[in-house]
């Protein structure tokens, strides 16, 4: 006890900053800790609009437009309405300061009603409302069942006799299965009246993001002066976020507010914008660029004089509609709309879109990387085979614990099997019977069982179906029901965990009747091949690698039968280093490590976790659509191999290659083969499917990242086993890195949400793991099949109508700005606007917004085509709507039409004042759009032609209202009437009867499949 008295478990406080001393009667306050309200607003009063404005400004599109509005105020520059710059800037930054100020006013009720949610804390007075944000850490506060645990906390007392609570975790780690907690059994067994009046304390460890971890010591005194000390683990905390699943709880606060396990777990995921905003930002810039040029000419032109440098930013400024503000406006638009429509899809229920910055990636997907277990499985274990050291057989080979006679004489067993190997089968039922964190819980009269792990639930389940019935489970005892109602009561005297670090569980035993100590051991075969005896090493190991061949999940059970003195002696060490708070877990392991030594190796079990609907069809139609599918899963290569194959990901054309516990001298090498072994030479070759473990990952990842990124993309598909959850987030970064590929993750639990966010589109899947991947992703579905829907048809949809609807809104920024420029040049260079105050505020809103908008409703082509031919998916990919061929032709489209409607004009009305040319060109431009959006339209919607009809509608009523802009009288002439049709027609009908010719000729690819 000396290092305990130099400070971690002495009456004083720890000298050790990184621990925390707090006395169990609530007053005590070390130091200042956080607040332990939430916030989770991203403004306030007073950085909301810089802010947003920064945010806004980053944006070529609005500095560039900024820019254009200051200028008018300098007077040389002005050439037209200030009014005309001013009002799409501030309608465009208005919507936004108003929807994320209403986004974030959400935010701000949602903290307040969780900060303000009352709870009764335990004083020395009696017991007293608290609100959450007031909670500090050494506060006493008394949860009820149901309610959300509201600060990090050590369990001093439950109302349950056991001394132990469940919790619901889903919300921290995404898991649904309860977690079970102890109470300090001192103040377990003390009067809760007393608790603030103990002279006691907590010692804990400083804090950090790790849930599944917690180190400290429970200290108190004794009333003979001596002192107690009590180990204090993860079994014994209550974190923030979890619920109260029954019953009462008391704890005393440890951590509060930004120190809690739950907000340093909660990482602000980065904005994520689609690679269609930087390639429209690219080609605004080409746009600028174009200005710049036409400006150079016009003053060229014009002749150099002293003022040329007014002159060239006077024509700059009259060209600015080259660079639509309300592209940016518009594409918002349509996000939202296609984020709408998503969550709307009959055939795809339960789908929510959590991002609306990015609903058009879906159709830009290359990459897709899948957890396997609940993702492409159904989380829905069952026991298929089992395998003893001496024999296998099928869980359907039916038998009974009553056959084994479990605690007598064996009868009909011995006449079924000979009796070794009866022997061992009853002592693997046991083990699995004993050997595990099930507790069972009675809901509405059913017994249920709860566990951390489905696989431990179906081990139990088939352990009463052979007669050993898990009825009852303490803090300390398991209880088993045989044939016949006899009752079976085993002590616990100590439980190790399973842990993703450790791949084992074990638990040590005894029964009243008996003074030896049952330790029995369970899990991984990698993990357990080192602790039992060589001899059945060779045989359990082969037969993990047979039953994971059929697709089963496989765990090794071991059992080591101690006497009571080796126990003793063990436990003496065990306590020595558990009441240690520096480096605890690290020596508790090797402790541990002397015990699992020489044990009996009883069997392997081999558990199934069943396919979700249609997976298979699933991966073969996103594989046919040129996306390349990769499993990231914690199973072993063999099983993780067999459910390739299952689910299709592998074809019966392809080959595997493995890449398993490779040195790292080997890699580069095995890289290379690899690379060659997927460069067809001969049409007969065969693809390689990439297999690679965690182990050897760790090396690729930190010494050969590219070699391995660039090797592994020449694969049709990759299956990467036994990896952790970080190495699935390094993964997506890794290609992220190293190719321009778009990727997309998918996963049900908490475990993927590292790689859901760090891909440029998440997707989970709310299942049997809880909500965190869900609410952590940014479009979320109900089950894997339906991906393919969400991505192939709505967004390829979204793709095309981004893409669409942008070069719209180009052209109408760019026929404009040609009229503009061929009027300038016409008009002996004056720089003075055609279009001023209402008309070029109109053209952009109330004349034409509604039918360019209206493409966001087209179809190219039908639902059932789309999904009967992926490869429609593949063509986007390959031949990428957004690229510089088709700007070009956007280009070429808005010069020809300007043209012909300003110099047609001119030919057709030469004798007309400015006034009428305003007019007719005007009028002209309008028609010309309206049939553009018709003939680009592939499947007719009636609100495109509603939109067409109310804007015809709304410009002949402007004619009347607009009498300064408008001449009625000349309006209302025959000569006006057919020369702007015969205008409208030669600047509209070459250019689609060309199109139509294009297409008759070579058509696109959904046009073939129509």
């Amino acid at each position: 006890m000396d290092d305990l008295k130099e400070g971690l478990l002495s009456k004083k406080k720890p000298k050790e900053k990184s621990l925390r001393y707090i006395q169990l009667d609530g007053e005590t306050k070390p130091r200042k800790f956080p607040p332990n309200s939430l916030k989770n607003t991203k403004y306030n009063l007073l950085t909301i609009v810089p802010v947003v404005l920064y945010q806004q400004f980053k944006y070529f599109f609005n500095l560039f437009y900024l820019m254009i509005t200051v200028s008018q105020f300098f007077p040389p520059l002005q050439v037209g309405f200030l009014f005309t710059y001013i009002a799409p800037l501030a309608f465009v930054l208005c919507i936004t300061i108003i929807k994320e100020a209403y986004d974030d006013i959400v935010r701000w009720k949602r903290d307040q009603e969780i900060n303000n949610q009352i709870f009764t804390r335990i004083t020395k007075e009696g017991r007293i409302d608290v609100k959450a944000q007031d909670i500090k850490v050494g506060h006493l506060i008394e949860i009820k069942a149901n309610e959300r645990i509201p600060a990090d906390m050590v369990l001093i007392y439950t109302s349950e006799v056991s001394g132990t609570v469940f919790i619901r975790t889903d919300q921290l780690d995404g898991e649904t299965d309860w977690k079970l907690r102890k109470a300090i059994a001192y103040t377990q067994n003390a009067p809760k009246e007393q608790f603030c009046k103990m002279r006691a304390s907590v010692t804990a460890e400083t804090p950090h993001k790790n849930i599944y971890a917690f180190t400290g010591v429970f200290t108190a005194e004794l009333e003979n002066g001596g002192e107690y000390n009590e180990p204090l683990s993860l079994e014994h905390t209550l974190w923030s976020s979890t619920v109260l699943t029954c019953g009462t709880a008391i704890g005393i606060v440890v951590y509060t507010g930004k120190e809690t396990r739950s907000v340093m777990n909660s990482n602000i995921p980065s904005l994520k914008f689609g690679i269609c905003d930087d390639e429209l930002n690219f080609l605004s810039k080409l746009l600028f660029g174009l200005m710049v040029v036409i400006s150079i000419v016009m003053v060229i032109m014009s002749g150099i004089t002293s003022t040329f440098y007014l002159l060239f930013f006077r024509y700059l400024l009259l060209l600015s509609s080259i660079i639509p503000i309300s592209l940016r406006v518009n594409l918002d638009m349509a996000k939202i709309l296609y984020c709408y429509l998503i969550p709307r899809d009959t055939d795809i229920p339960n789908t929510i879109a959590r991002n609306s910055n990015i609903p058009e990636e879906l159709g830009r997907i290359q990459y897709i990387l899948s957890d396997k277990t609940g993702t492409l499985t159904r989380n829905e274990m069952s026991l298929k085979k089992i395998s003893i050291v001496d024999g296998r057989y099928a869980v359907e080979d039916k038998f009974s614990m009553e056959e084994f006679k479990f605690l007598k004489t064996l009868t009909s067993l011995e006449n079924k099997y000979k009796y070794d190997r009866a022997e061992n089968i009853k002592k693997m039922v046991k083990a699995l019977a004993l050997c595990h964190n099930v507790s069972p819980v009675t809901e509405a009269g059913e017994t249920i069982y709860q566990a951390s792990s489905p696989d431990e639930i179906a081990l139990v389940k088939f352990a009463k179906d052979s007669g050993l019935n898990l009825s009852l489970r303490g803090q300390d005892y398991i209880q088993l029901t045989l044939s016949k109602g006899v009752t079976e009561r085993y002590s616990i005297l100590r439980i190790f965990p399973f842990s993703s670090a450790r791949k084992r569980m074990g638990i040590l035993l005894q029964h009243p009747s008996s003074t030896d100590v049952l330790f029995y051991l369970k899990g991984a075969e990698d993990i357990m091949k080192t602790k039992i005896s060589q001899k059945d090493a060779v045989r359990v190991l082969e037969e993990c690698e047979n039953l994971a061949r059929e697709g089963l999940r496989t765990l090794i059970i071991a059992q080591k039968i101690l006497t009571l003195n080796e126990y003793k002696e063990w436990e003496k060490e065990f306590k020595k280093v558990s009441l240690c708070i520096e480096n605890r877990e690290e020596k508790e392991r090797e402790v541990i490590d002397k015990l699992e030594v020489n044990m009996e190796a009883l069997g392997v079990t081999g558990v199934e976790d069943k396919l979700q609907e249609n997976v298979a069809d699933t991966i073969e139609s996103l594989r046919d659509a040129g996306i390349k599918v990769w499993i990231l899963t914690g199973d072993k290569v063999e099983t993780a191999e067999c459910i390739a194959i299952s689910t299709k990901l592998k074809s019966r054309e392809e080959d595997y290659f493995e890449m398993i516990n490779l040195p790292k001298e080997q890699i580069l090498g095995k890289l290379d083969e690899f690379a060659k072994a997927n460069t067809k030479i001969m049409p007969s070759d065969r693809s390689k499917v990439l297999v690679i473990d965690g182990s050897t990952l760790n090396i690729v990842l930190s010494e050969f990242r590219k070699e391995f990124i660039e090797s592994a993309c020449l694969a049709p598909s990759v299956v990467c086993c036994r990896v952790a959850p970080t190495q699935k987030a390094q993964i997506v970064e890794a290609l992220k890195e190293f190719t321009d590929k778009r990727i997309c993750s998918i996963g049900d639990g908490g475990n993927d949400v590292g790689m859901i966010q760090s891909a440029h589109i998440g997707i989970g899947i709310e299942g049997k793991e809880g909500k965190q991947a869900s609410l952590a992703a940014d479009f979320s579905i109900s089950r894997f099949n339906s991906l393919s829907r969400l991505v192939l048809w709505h967004g390829r949809l979204s793709y095309k109508r981004t893409a669409k609807l942008s070069y719209f809104v180009f052209h109408r920024g760019l026929i404009i700005s040609f009229i503009q420029a061929l009027f300038t040049c016409i008009f002996f260079f004056s720089a003075i606007p055609i279009y001023n105050g209402m008309l070029m505020l109109g053209y952009t809103t109330i004349y034409t917004m509604l039918p360019v908008f209206s493409l966001v409703l087209d179809e190219d082509a039908d639902i059932h085509s789309i999904m009967r031919y992926p490869v429609l998916y593949e063509s986007l990919q390959t031949r990428k709507l957004m690229r510089f061929t088709s700007f070009c032709v956007c280009i070429f489209k808005s010069f020809y039409q300007g043209s012909v409607i300003i110099i047609m004009t001119l030919v057709l009305f030469p004798d007309n004042s400015f006034f009428n040319i305003v007019v007719i060109t005007f009028s002209a431009l309008i028609l010309t759009e309206l049939l553009n959006v018709m003939t680009e339209i592939d499947k007719f919607h009636w609100a495109m032609g509603v939109s067409e009809v109310v804007t015809l509608i709304l410009y002949t009523s402007s004619m009347l209202a607009l009498k300064s802009y408008f001449d009625l009288y000349y309006l209302f002439s025959g000569e006006f009437v057919w020369k702007v049709v015969i205008i409208t027609l030669i600047s509209w009908a070459p250019l689609h009867l060309a199109s139509f010719l294009m297409e008759k000729i070579s058509p696109a690819d959904h046009k073939k499949v129509q």
